[in-house]
C-alpha cells in the first residue's frame, strides 16, 4: 500500500514539472521591456555634501569687541573735534586726543578685518546693525549658523540648499548662503556659510546632510534613474536601436537631478528601457532560461550520474561469504 502511494505522488510531480517549465518559458517569451523617449531638458546639477552647525560663541564675542571698539572710536573722534574747537587747550592735549583717536580707529579696523577673514567679504552681517540683530536671534535660538562643505568644486553660490539631520528630522531650507573664506582641510572642495531657522533635531555642534543645486543650469536630456544599471563597476542604460532590440550604452552620472541624470551623451528622441533593464542585463551577462546553452542535444548520450552508478552496482549479484559453524563436535 505504501509503494502504491509513492508511485501516485511521483506521477503527479512528473505531470506538474512540464507545466511549470512551460509557464516559465511563456513568461520569458512575453517579456517586453518598456522604453521611453528622452526629451530636451534643462536642469541644475544636484550636489551633496556635509553640514556642520556652528556654535555662535565666536561671533557673539567678536560682535561685543566690535561694539566696544566702535563706541571708543566714536568717542575719540568727538573728543578730537571738541578739543580743536577750544583754543584755550594746549597743543599737547590735542595731540594726545588725536593719537588716541588713531589707536581706536586702528583697533576697530583690525576687528573688522578679523570679521571678514573669519566669515567672508560677502557675509550678510558685516553691518553693525544687521550683525546685532543676527546675534540676538542666535542667542534666542531662532536662527542657526551653518558651514557647508562640498567635495567638488562649486564656482557660484549653490541654490535650493536643504539641510537634513543624519537621523530622522525635518529638512530645513537655508535663507542665506555665501562663500567661506577658507576651505575644509579634511575635505578638499568648496565651502560655504549659511543661515537657517533652527529646526528639530539640529543643534549647534551637530553634523548633518546637505543637498543643493548648482546655480548654472545645463542643457541635455534626463535619463530616468530606473533606466540605470551597474555592470563591471560602471553605469549603463539600454538604448532601443530597433523595435524590440536594445544595446547597452555607457552613461555618465556626473549631473544628478531630481528624477534621474542629466546628460548630453544621447540625442533627443533616443529611447531607453525604463522597465526591464535589469532583465536585459541578466540575459546579456549570463545564459537565460531559453538561451542556446540550455538546449540539450538529444544525439549526445547523457552522462551517468553517481546515483546511477550506485544503482548499477546494486543490480549485480552479491556473493555470500561462508559463515563459520559454531556447532561443537
Amino acid at each position: 500500500m505504501y509503494r502504491l502511494g509513492l508511485i501516485v505522488v511521483l506521477a503527479l510531480a512528473a505531470c506538474d514539472k512540464p507545466q511549470s517549465e512551460a509557464y516559465t518559458a511563456e513568461h520569458e517569451n512575453n517579456f517586453i521591456p518598456v522604453a521611453v523617449e528622452l526629451q530636451l531638458a534643462e536642469g541644475a546639477q544636484r550636489i551633496d555634501g556635509t553640514a556642520t552647525l556652528l556654535i555662535p560663541d565666536a561671533l557673539t564675542l567678536l560682535n561685543a569687541e566690535l561694539r566696544a571698539a566702535e563706541v571708543a572710536s566714536a568717542f575719540s573722534q568727538r573728543t578730537v573735534g571738541r578739543f580743536k574747537d577750544t583754543r584755550t587747550l594746549g597743543e599737547q592735549r590735542v595731540d594726545n586726543a588725536e593719537r588716541q583717536a588713531a589707536v581706536d580707529a586702528t583697533q576697530l579696523a583690525l576687528l573688522e578685518l578679523r570679521l571678514r577673514n573669519a566669515w567672508g567679504d560677502r557675509a550678510p552681517f558685516l553691518d553693525a546693525e544687521k550683525r546685532q540683530q543676527l546675534v540676538d536671534e542666535l542667542s534666542s535660538g531662532k536662527t542657526t549658523l551653518i558651514r557647508l562643505d562640498f567635495p567638488q568644486s562649486v564656482e557660484r553660490d549653490p541654490t535650493n540648499v536643504r539641510v537634513a539631520p543624519l537621523g530622522r528630522g525635518e529638512v530645513m531650507q537655508l535663507t542665506a548662503v555665501w562663500a567661506a573664506p577658507s576651505g575644509n582641510l579634511a575635505m578638499p572642495g568648496t565651502s560655504f556659510f549659511g543661515i537657517m531657522p533652527t529646526g528639530p533635531g539640529l543643534r549647534p555642534g551637530d553634523r548633518a546632510k546637505v543637498t543643493a543645486e548648482r546655480s548654472a543650469p545645463t542643457s541635455g536630456v534626463i535619463v530616468p534613474a530606473s533606466a540605470v544599471v551597474v555592470f563591471a563597476g560602471e553605469s549603463w542604460c539600454f538604448v532601443e536601436t530597433q523595435p524590440g532590440q536594445f544595446e547597452r550604452k555607457r552613461l555618465s552620472l556626473a549631473i544628478p537631478v531630481g528624477e534621474g541624470y542629466l546628460t548630453n551623451e544621447f540625442a533627443v528622441g533616443t529611447k531607453v528601457a525604463v522597465h526591464g533593464a535589469s532583465v536585459l542585463l541578466a540575459r546579456e551577462a549570463g545564459p537565460g532560461v531559453l538561451d542556446d546553452d540550455d538546449i540539450v542535444d538529444e544525439s549526445t548520450p547523457p552522462t551517468k550520474k553517481p546515483a546511477d552508478e550506485k544503482e548499477q552496482k546494486s543490480d549485480q549479484p552479491t556473493v555470500s561469504q561462508p559463515v563459520a559453524s559454531t556447532d561443537s563436535n
